[in-house]
């Protein structure tokens, strides 16, 4: 097995070419590249050429991979109004996500994590309809970018919760079916499943059982834990996952890919030095419970 990290987990502590350097001595062999968090205004990727191939060069330096990447996230629900100042988020998120796909490929990251739109109020008549239709027009879009730049697009689960009660309820990419159904209505070239193991537990349903579905589509992990209530983004056995079911479970399929943790919350309170012992507990305590 090959193991990864964001690199958010030691965003605040350290430059992202000094970060590279820290997980490989670590021992991870890849990171999850948390491009996500850079697109707001006058962020480093504003002259995104340039630091995008120094951020290679380190990567290279390291002997570290790049080996997945998250694309900008789209927040509002398609069934709500937009304002002017929503409509202005969005046209900017779409074009750092256009422009995620260049500088992936710069990067050597084959992989450019994406989220559908959800909606809302999921359970109202023809809503599925309405998601699934925006959904495939919305990943189509990107379709000629993304095999311009060598890059795959991953597909999420995802979960969502009541406005009222705030209990999980069905949204789209709840499930692994659901993803599998929308893969086959896409090139297998370009779309292939991301698996988020604590969006799964949230959902009430086991990570190994959605490994099992997803199959030879799963390309991506997103591995964290949490209790099936919060997204708390903890440490593997830090909630209720099955970690040995999960482990194999990727056996089962022979999945060759990243072990790579999205454990960032685990660090938002921690001070600098306590970070880096948390990234030398984290590589120990995931290559101990799934391999």
């Amino acid at each position: 097995m090959k193991y990864g990290i964001t690199t958010e987990e030691l965003s605040r502590s350290y430059c992202e070419q000094k970060i590279l350097k820290v997980y490989k001595e670590i021992g991870f062999d890849a990171v999850d590249y948390s491009y996500d968090i850079h697109a707001v205004p006058n962020s480093v990727y504003d002259d995104y050429l340039d630091y995008a191939k120094n951020l290679k060069l380190a990567a290279v330096e390291a002997g570290i991979a790049i080996h997945q990447m998250h694309a900008p996230l789209y927040h509002r629900r398609i069934d709500m109004p937009l304002t002017k100042e929503d409509q202005q988020e969005e046209k900017f998120l779409k074009k750092m996500t256009k422009r995620g796909f260049e500088i992936a490929e710069i990067l050597g990251c084959h992989y450019m994590v994406m989220h559908p739109r959800k909606m809302r109020f999921y359970d109202q008549i023809g809503a599925k309809e309405k998601a699934r239709s925006y959904n495939l027009q919305m990943f189509r879009e990107y379709e000629a970018l993304a095999r311009k730049h060598h890059v795959q697009i991953a597909l999420e689960n995802m979960f969502s919760y009541h406005p009222q009660t705030h209990m999980p309820v069905d949204t789209v990419f709840r499930t692994a079916e659901e993803i599998v159904s929308y893969l086959e209505e896409l090139n297998s070239d370009v779309f292939v499943a991301c698996l988020d193991t604590g969006h799964a537990n949230i959902n009430g349903i086991s990570a190994a059982h959605m490994v099992k579905v997803l199959n030879q589509h799963l390309k991506v992990l997103h591995v964290h834990d949490n209790y099936a209530a919060l997204d708390q983004h903890l440490l593997c056995g830090y909630g209720t996952i099955d970690w040995n079911a999960f482990s194999q479970s990727l056996h089962d399929i022979r999945f060759d890919g990243v072990i790579s943790l999205e454990t960032s919350a685990m660090c938002t309170h921690l001070p600098e030095i306590s970070c880096l012992d948390y990234a030398r507990l984290a590589f120990r305590t995931v290559s101990n419970l799934v391999k």
